[in-house]
């Protein structure tokens, strides 16, 4: 009994912890499963993840989107559900590893809206 204890402990504790990936914000700053991320008209918050630090980390949480009909300083605001995405890990200056991409849709107002980050982002 004492010879299957010690041999799962030495198992585990070979184990290595998965390295910690980072999303850089819209806005500049890097956080480590960020809560809540900021665009010019849209607000995402309460998000909770799953599977981060993996290759791609799908999250949900909610929108705050400023429609910007007829401007955005008269705009409305709508709140909904966001599903997203990151994904396209690569090393940041700092050595630190980073999602590069952010994909996604909101679901507020009875609208679908895309979300991408930055602009361009590969599939």
């Amino acid at each position: 009994m004492a010879v299957a204890v010690m041999l799962v402990f030495a198992v585990s504790a070979g184990a290595a912890a998965p390295e910690k990936v980072y999303y850089e914000k819209p806005f500049g700053g890097m956080a480590y499963k960020p809560k809540r991320i900021e665009f010019s008209d849209l607000t995402l918050t309460k998000i909770r993840w799953r599977d981060w630090n993996s290759r791609r980390s799908l999250g949900r949480g909610r929108a705050r989107i400023n429609t910007c009909e007829p401007s955005c300083g008269a705009g409305n605001i709508v709140r909904g559900r966001a599903k997203l995405r990151v994904f396209l890990r690569h090393r940041a200056e700092d050595g630190r590893l980073v999602y590069g991409c952010l994909k996604g849709t909101t679901r507020a107002g009875g609208e679908t809206r895309r979300v991408q980050w930055p602009p361009g982002c590969g599939s």
